[in-house]
């Protein structure tokens, strides 16, 4: 019996025994699937951190091609800008009446408040300058400023006409506006516009008409709707067959129709030049990543400016984000806001400067709901 007892004790025993032993080291298969996923999502992760490494690598090197403005660039003396005084641009056809310069009163700033010094307005002046191969620094022919809302998300535009009668900093005689980047560059025309119209800039860009016209061609050309007048008048000079309507220009073309004003006048030739701007950042912000590489790679080259690379990578991502208001076309002097003269043999603008201030405060915070 107890024989008996034992087998069988020893076989529940020996059944348990076999039973513990399958149940605690039965061989789990491993989870094969998630340790592939896993591999995947690594090399994802590494071909995407080489990406990025890579185009910020190509960023900073096409940074570095920009042409930076000389931070020890000197002003002209009293007697360099005397003579320039004397060979001044004079206007034989001028309609205005002659005024004595002595006879000239600037008026003040409102409160004296500077447009642009809140963290959420950023001023870019963009300028266009009238220099020819092998030419020195000279007379800034276009003055756009570039302003970002970050509060309506705007991007809003605005020129300052070439012949706006202003004071100049450091005691120069009174002279156009575009005379103080013939004399002291960039900083000097930033103090000039920040003396006159209460506007202070962050930074700038200059171009000139030759670069321009290349940069529209690496761009592809750009859309602009020509009228009548202006194809007539751009066919006349070079047979180029536009007609009314959007056309494609390309950049001599472009360059030709931003630079007319014989049909109109100075205030007609500020708004194309807006209207190529408008266009080119429409055509820009709509192109692919490896595009948008490749330009910039061609365009940088051909750019002044006085920002640092991160700075500009900066700007650039705001602006991407941001809306340009093209329904809208502004320029200083405002319209009512100026009285015509000839002083000195030239035919110029002489701004209310308090009146435009107040007219620049109204667009590019958007205070104006009429705007």
């Amino acid at each position: 019996m107890e024989a008996h007892m034992f087998r069988k004790h020893k076989g529940k025993f020996a059944a348990g025994s076999r039973n513990r032993y399958q149940g605690s080291h039965t061989p789990q298969n491993p989870p094969k699937k998630k340790k592939i996923w896993q591999r995947v999502l690594l090399a994802i992760l590494l071909i995407l951190l080489a990406l990025i490494v890579a185009i910020v690598i190509f960023v900073i090197t096409s940074l570095n091609k920009i042409n930076r403005v000389d931070p020890n660039q000197k002003r002209l003396s009293q007697e360099e800008y005397d003579q320039m005084l004397e060979t001044d641009e004079l206007d034989p056809n001028a309609t205005y009446p002659t005024v004595d310069e002595n006879d000239i009163t600037f008026s003040t700033t409102p409160d004296g408040k500077i447009i642009g010094r809140e963290e959420h307005i950023v001023n870019i002046l963009l300028i266009g300058q009238d220099r020819r191969e092998g030419e020195g620094r000279a007379r800034s022919d276009s003055m756009i400023l570039v302003s970002f809302n970050k509060n309506t998300n705007k991007i809003t535009m605005a020129s300052f006409l070439r012949d706006n009668y202003v004071q100049l900093p450091d005691g120069y005689l009174p002279n156009r506006v575009n005379a103080a980047y013939s004399i002291g560059g960039m900083e000097m025309l930033d103090e000039t516009l920040e003396m006159n119209f209460g506007v202070s800039i962050d930074a700038n860009l200059e171009v000139d008409f030759s670069s321009f016209a290349s940069i529209i061609d690496i761009l592809g050309g750009v859309d602009i709707e020509l009228t009548s007048a202006e194809a007539n008048h751009m066919n006349g000079e070079n047979g180029w067959g536009l007609t009314s309507g959007v056309n494609r220009l390309d950049g001599e073309q472009a360059l030709t129709y931003s630079r007319i004003r014989k049909l109109d006048s100075d205030f007609g030739r500020t708004n194309r030049q807006r209207n190529v701007l408008t266009s080119l950042f429409q055509s820009f912000k709509n192109i692919d990543l490896t595009q948008a590489l490749g330009l910039i790679n061609e365009i940088f080259p051909l750019l002044t400016t006085d920002m640092t690379s991160g700075e500009i990578l900066g700007y650039a991502m705001e602006a991407l984000q941001m809306n340009f208001d093209s329904e809208h076309s502004y320029r200083i002097p405002a319209e009512g806001t100026y009285t015509g003269a000839v002083i000195r043999g030239m035919q110029v603008l002489v701004p209310d400067l308090a009146a435009n201030q107040t007219y620049l405060m109204d667009v590019l915070y958007h205070t104006d709901n009429n705007q």
